[in-house]
This record gives structure tokens, C-alpha cells and sequence, in this order.
């Protein structure tokens, strides 16, 4: 009887083709997590960026919106009111809240200003916002020329 010889793969060589799956698989699972921590990383700064912008927009809004604005430091409020309406700003360490609205933002400092000068209480006419370190340190000024009735008071 004649034994006739089957072509195949030996078991070294399937060995072979499974341990190179297994490092290129392993190497696609690397780079997909580096990506997904880019993508993660990005996310959260463009977060960060457009809830410094939405707060930046409601102190414009409010700041040419109300004639009477004083900040008082014992509670940290900032209050701006005319003679229909008033509106409420408080600055936390990790947030400001403005009525109902929050805006996640770490703030490391906070000026305001009146006729240019630094004050800690009272009325004010500007408001300078710094962000932490963490959220790249970036900065808003927002300010309103003052009308004479606010000197006449």
C-alpha cells in the first residue's frame, strides 16, 4: 500500500502565523487606545472652550443689557439689575451660575473693575475671568462704558 502525502501546513509554521497575529493584533489595540485618548483629550478642550465662550456671551448680553451692576464679595454674587429685571451671577471655585444656567468652569482668578480701578466690592463696569492651568489658562474681559445716571448716584 502506497501512503500518499498530504500538502498542509506543519504545526511550526501555524504557530508561527499565530504568534505574528497575535503582535499585530496587539499592536492595532495600542494605537486605537492612543487614539481614543486623543479624541478623549479633544473632546474635553473643545468642552472647555465653548463653556468659557457661552459665558463669555451672557456677560456681554448682560453686561450692555442691565444699567446697574454690583458685585459683593462676601458671597461672591454679582448682581445686575435695570428697572424691570435683575440677574444673578455666582462664582464658585469649578463653576459659575448665572440664574439657572451652570457653566462648568475652573476659574483661577477673578478682577472686577470700576472706572479702571481694581475694586473688591460695589459697583463695577468690567469683569476679567482667568481660567486654571488644567483649562489652558485662557482669559475674558468683558466690559460696558458706563452712563452718567451711574455717576450721579
Amino acid at each position: 500500500m502506497k501512503v500518499k502525502k498530504l500538502k498542509a501546513f506543519t504545526l511550526s509554521e501555524l504557530l508561527v502565523v499565530l504568534l505574528l497575529t497575535v503582535v499585530v493584533v496587539g499592536l492595532a489595540f495600542s494605537v486605537l487606545n492612543l487614539v481614543q485618548q486623543q479624541m478623549n483629550g479633544s473632546r474635553q478642550n473643545y468642552q472647555k472652550t465653548t463653556e468659557l465662550n457661552l459665558l463669555k456671551q451672557a456677560l456681554w448680553r448682560d453686561f450692555r443689557t442691565y444699567q446697574y451692576l454690583n458685585f459683593n464679595m462676601g458671597d461672591e454674587h454679582l448682581h445686575l439689575s435695570s428697572a424691570i429685571d435683575t440677574v444673578r451671577y455666582t462664582f464658585m471655585e469649578d463653576y459659575v451660575v448665572r440664574q439657572q444656567d451652570t457653566f462648568n468652569i475652573d476659574l483661577a482668578a477673578k478682577t472686577f473693575y470700576f472706572d479702571g480701578t481694581a475694586v473688591t466690592d460695589g459697583m463695577i463696569d468690567a469683569i476679567e475671568l482667568e481660567t486654571n492651568k488644567e483649562s489652558g489658562q485662557k482669559q475674558v474681559f468683558v466690559y460696558r462704558e458706563n452712563a452718567a445716571i451711574i455717576y450721579m448716584n
